[in-house]
């Protein structure tokens, strides 16, 4: 579909986000025959489709994040679901009416007679000195992205969750030497992630260190830590720095219409709708999510069967009104 005709169209609904948890909605709401429309900041699948390995999805014995969403994205697209590649700055509502209107960065507007948020959440960047003026120079949060460029080299990887091991183990195959360092000397990951990376000669752990500062000439050749416990200030030499420290949720441009934890998560119900009528919630976004990405499809397809009643009912309060008119 062309670009002018998506702008002219008024769509049953509209899903802010091409991850999981908008691929799921997409496939219900596209099958009970409502017009679709994904719209996407960047790339189909979101962060899933950085990973290297999925192997935690049903069905699914072993594929890349990329392969897998490649095949949701095939699947909605044979029901007739939509794509479009624009940044979302805001959505309102219309002023005459119970649609939305959701503005793009380009300053036209798309059509929605319901909305689903599924743009999931952005990794939260390093508090350390330097990790501005080193992104993209040394500093990483994507090692599917950015780990071949450290063959043979030092890597640091800060955090101590699932990501922090799981995309750690991922280094391990292009670094000289992956070292994880993390503010405390317990972990959040899982025993099989951790068990995995521990497994590799060259992975190594620091435990009750902070990143302070990341500093080079041009690039990054090293890390000054500090122990949580001491104080003690100690430099490290590496080349390159990942960090999976957390994310924080994309929710800004429409959380003037809904409520939102103080992070910015956005509070839904047990169908995953909102506090604003007509908008739902998918994913990562929602407070309390768990970051999973079955979870996450299964959020978008309880949002979706939701969508499809309560346009139903909309429609038939409309007939009612106008059987009254008459």
């Amino acid at each position: 579909m062309q670009y002018e005709e998506m702008l002219s169209k008024r769509w049953d609904t509209v899903i802010v986000g091409g991850g999981p948890g908008g691929m799921g909605a997409a496939l219900y709401t596209s099958r009970a025959d409502l017009s679709t429309l994904i719209i996407e900041k960047q790339f189909v699948g979101g962060l899933i489709a950085l990973t290297h390995e999925v192997e935690n999805y049903p069905a699914v014995d072993f594929a890349s994040g990329l392969d897998l969403t490649q095949k949701m994205e095939a699947q909605v697209k044979k029901f007739g679901t939509e794509f479009l590649y624009k940044d979302v700055l805001k959505i309102e509502r219309d002023t005459g009416g119970s649609d939305f209107l959701v503005n793009l960065s380009d300053g036209k507007q798309i059509r929605a007679r319901s909305i689903v948020v599924a743009c999931g959440s952005a990794p939260r960047r390093l508090p350390a000195a330097g990790e501005e003026e080193f992104y993209g120079r040394g500093v990483s949060y994507c090692a599917t992205c950015d780990g071949a460029f450290f063959r043979d080299k030092d890597i640091v990887v800060v955090g101590g969750g699932e990501s922090a091991f799981q995309e750690g183990l991922f280094l391990t195959q292009f670094g000289r030497s992956v070292t994880l360092v993390h503010r405390r000397d317990n972990f959040r990951a899982t025993e099989l992630a951790k068990r995995r990376a521990r497994g590799k000669e060259n992975w190594k752990e620091m435990t009750n260190y902070t990143v302070e500062e990341i500093y080079g000439n041009g690039t990054v050749n090293g890390v000054k830590l500090r122990h949580t416990e001491t104080g003690e200030l100690s430099d490290m030499k590496t080349d390159g720095v990942f960090g999976f420290i957390g994310y924080e949720p994309a929710s800004g441009f429409v959380s003037h219409l809904i409520d939102t934890d103080e992070e910015g998560y956005i509070v839904v119900d047990g169908h995953m709708r909102t506090s604003c009528p007509g908008i739902w919630a998918a994913g990562d976004i929602i407070k309390g999510s768990l970051k999973q990405m079955v979870i996450s499809a299964g959020n978008g397809a309880t949002a979706a069967i939701d969508i499809r009643e309560y346009l139903s009912a909309m429609e038939e309060e409309t007939e009612l009104v106008g059987a009254a008119g008459d």
